[in-house]
């Protein structure tokens, strides 16, 4: 059995959270996802916790589904930029039609998680309101040392947008 790494007992930083209000979804899905399109992956590496209507959710809320909590996603991050000026910048423009080569490095990720059963019990809520997803970056005090002396910790969780998917 391999060895699991061992946590210290300092608590996780506190860091930006995001949060998206989108549509709730109509009772009778068998499947429903939340998409966050456009994630950036260039800086730091982090885990992304996501809660539904607890706008207030942190790094210290339980990972329990009376706090909300969906699922995790997790990033490694590339830790910032140490190439020549313009390196890590990814082409805004279309490509041509027989260019093969891959997508650069860093062009933002695209990053679906399932949420069927937290999707079906906030679907069924009558009051119509919005939907509250809120994403939580979270990296642990250890993990951070290797980010001092950057600015990888003030916004380290980027998103273009987010919405919801339902199948059925």
């Amino acid at each position: 059995m391999a060895a699991r790494a061992k946590k210290t007992s300092s608590p996780p930083l506190s860091l930006k959270s995001l949060r998206f209000d989108l549509e709730r979804p109509p009772p009778g899905f068998y499947r429903a996802d939340i998409e966050f399109y456009g994630v950036h992956h260039s800086g730091a590496s982090l885990e992304a916790r996501v809660f539904l209507d607890n706008a207030d959710a942190n790094a210290s809320t339980a990972l329990e589904a009376g706090q909300g909590y969906v699922d995790s996603f997790y990033i490694f991050g590339h830790g910032g930029c140490f190439g020549d000026d313009g390196h890590c910048e990814v082409p805004t423009g279309p490509r041509r039609p027989n260019d093969l080569r891959p997508q650069h490095q860093l062009t933002p990720m695209d990053v679906r998680v399932v949420a069927t059963d937290p999707l079906r019990a906030a679907s069924e809520r009558p009051d119509g309101s919005k939907l509250t997803v809120t994403v939580v970056p979270v990296i642990e005090p250890e993990d951070a040392a290797d980010y001092k002396n950057t600015d990888l910790l003030t916004d380290p969780l980027l998103i273009q947008h987010a919405s919801v998917i339902t199948y059925g």
